[in-house]
């Protein structure tokens, strides 16, 4: 299950892409003060069997309720990733950066980094148990702090088209814990369509998002 991509750990993961990917993207997330809604593309491609870049641009409003709503272009983030084991059990590590192209307004506009590394392992021929563990140094307006980044998930085989997605991610220095379930669809050999739920568990998280993409493979 390779090809079936992470929602919250979309860039975080282990498998190197058999070349070009892309993935129309919308998300939608209610907070207790403001409603979020993100469209976009995000993609990546294996240079090697072992070195995979990707990236993503996103367009991003905050609804803030009476004052009104802000629209912005979002930070880009830039992420590569080399695979070290690539067996059954995958390991790969890597790291990343925003552009920061966005407007601080709907809080971007930051030059943020970290590393990190992930893994897959199949548990059984239907279940494949997924993690990743990160280090982010984020600017915060006064100074740039570290912050844990941690993620576990399962990816249960269904069928031979159908997949579902769960997942777990924690990040420490924001208290955000966000737990998300979704549906992984083929259809053909190159077109996949895909769409979950997210519960938020911390204040930075949302109370609960919604997401769907349509992603295709070259």
């Amino acid at each position: 299950m390779d090809d079936v991509h992470l929602f919250q750990s979309y860039f975080r993961d282990a498998p190197i892409a058999n070349g070009l990917y892309g993935e129309a993207v919308f998300n939608y997330s209610d907070f207790d003060f403001n409603q979020r809604m993100t469209l976009g593309g995000q993609g990546g491609y294996g240079l090697t069997d072992n070195i995979e870049i990707a990236a993503g641009i996103y367009y991003k409003s905050i609804d803030f309720g009476e004052p009104g709503t802000e629209a912005s272009l979002a930070d880009i983030p830039v992420y590569g990733r080399y695979n070290f084991l690539s067996d059954e059990t995958k390991f790969s590590a890597g790291a990343y950066a925003t552009l920061p192209v966005g407007d601080e307004i709907i809080a971007e506009g930051d030059l943020d980094f970290g590393v990190f590394a992930a893994v897959r392992h199949p548990a059984s021929e239907q279940i494949v148990l997924t993690g990743t563990l990160g280090i982010d140094f984020l600017e915060t307006g006064i100074d740039r702090e570290a912050s844990l980044n941690l993620g576990t998930g399962v990816i249960y085989s269904a069928s031979d088209r159908a997949s579902i997605v769960s997942e777990l991610t924690i990040q420490s220095d924001i208290d955000y814990s966000a737990f998300s379930s979704g549906l992984d669809y083929r259809f053909g050999d190159n077109l996949r369509f895909r769409a979950g739920l997210q519960l938020g568990v911390d204040d930075a998280a949302p109370d609960y998002g919604i997401t769907g993409g349509l992603l295709l493979t070259l």
